[in-house]
Formats: C-alpha cells, structure tokens, sequence
C-alpha cells in the first residue's frame, strides 16, 4: 500500500521512536486482550482483575503520551480527539476499575478490556506499518472498520464499570477531594458527571471514525 499521500516526512529519530512505541503497545495490548479471553473462556472473572490490572495500567497509561505526540506534531491526529478517547479510558481504569472491587469481576470489566484489545492491537500495529509504508490491506481495513463494532462494546464496558463503581461508592463516604475546608468534591459525583459527557462524548467519537474511514478509503483508492 502507498503511504498516505498527505504524509510529511519526519525525522528519522521521529519515526524510529514512533515505530518503537506503536509495536511496544500493540504487543501490550495483545497481552491485555489473552488475559481477557482467557478469563472469559474459562466461565469465570473472579481472577480477570489480578491478572490483568499490571498490564492493563502500563499500557493504557502509557497512551496518555499520545496526547503529547498530537500537540509537538508528531502525528496529524486531532490532539483534542485524542485527549478525548485517552481521558475516558484512563479515567475509567484509574478512577472507576481501580476503586470498585465489584466492577474487577464484572462482564463489564470483560468487555471493556477484550473490547479495547481488539481496538488496539490493529491500530498499534498499523501505525507502525504506516510509518515503513508497509500496510497490507486486511489491516488498513481492520484499522478503519472494528471501531463501528467495538467503540459501542468498548462504551458499554466502561458505562458499566462506572454503574458497579458507583453503586459501590453510594454507601460510602469514601473518595472526597476536599480543595478547601468549604469546598469539597465526591468521586460519586464526578463518576455521574463523566459518565453524562458519554451522552454527547460517544456519537462525536464515533462520528469522527466514520468520516476518517470515508477520507482514508478514499485516499486509498486515489
């Protein structure tokens, strides 16, 4: 497959770089995704959390850099769309999976990781194909076409982690950010407010894919 044709070269330490995190990720990712269907496979999800929290955290964590590579102009991707999609995964991992002990073993918790799994081994490993022009078209095409499948799946698990975090929290009074002695912030109140910006959040991020798939087969074809 040619290169986009809307591609800039970028410096070689650039690219290298890239190329390096893409393929880091995407076999983070790939592990994130066995843990998954493993667990899934195997009737029960009492040791899905154990076994994935450490990877599932480096590797979702470590998305937050793409954000950074947006804003400096190593990549073309819309920074704020970026922050978007990482704010809402590393919000749920951090602030509703890593307090909510009932949302770990849920189905929730199942989809959300086997959902993202499937989202982000191909996407790394385009990424990095992408930058050596080297993209077979099965995987051009599973890059721009699993998101109208899972992004909906990957919604549902995160929703539903953030609905067993917040029955979890109703009872407690735990999780306040008290900024002043007067003014003070639950984590139950802050998960509601999250999950309301889904309402606009989701169908924007979706949209987005729809008209990037559109663009990209079209550049394909040209």
């Amino acid at each position: 497959m040619a290169k986009n044709k809307e591609s800039k070269p970028i410096p070689f330490i650039v690219t290298a770089y890239l190329v390096i995190y893409n393929l880091l990720s995407c076999f983070g990712w790939l592990y994130v995704l066995y843990i998954g269907i493993k667990n899934v496979a195997s009737g029960s999800l009492e040791n899905l959390w154990a076994e994935v929290e450490i990877p599932l955290k480096v590797v979702q964590t470590a998305a937050c850099l793409e954000v950074l590579h947006s804003i400096v102009g190593f990549v073309k991707s819309p920074w704020f769309t970026t922050f978007m999609q990482v704010f809402s995964r590393v919000w749920t991992l951090w602030a509703v999976m890593d307090i909510a002990p009932p949302a770990q073993t849920s189905v929730f918790m199942a989809l959300a990781c086997i959902s993202w799994g499937l989202v982000e081994v191909p996407r790394y490993l385009f990424y990095a194909a992408n930058l050596v022009s080297a993209v077979p078209y099965p995987l051009f095409w599973l890059r721009y076409s699993l998101f109208a499948v899972l992004y909906p799946t990957g919604i549902s698990g995160e929703l539903g982690c953030m609905y067993y975090a917040y029955k979890f929290l109703s009872d407690k009074d735990l999780y306040i950010f008290k900024f002043t002695p007067d003014i003070q912030v639950s984590l139950l109140i802050l998960i509601v407010l999250v999950a309301l910006t889904y309402i606009p959040g989701g169908p924007t991020m979706y949209l987005h894919m729809v008209k990037t798939r559109k663009k990209q087969f079209k550049l394909l074809k040209e």
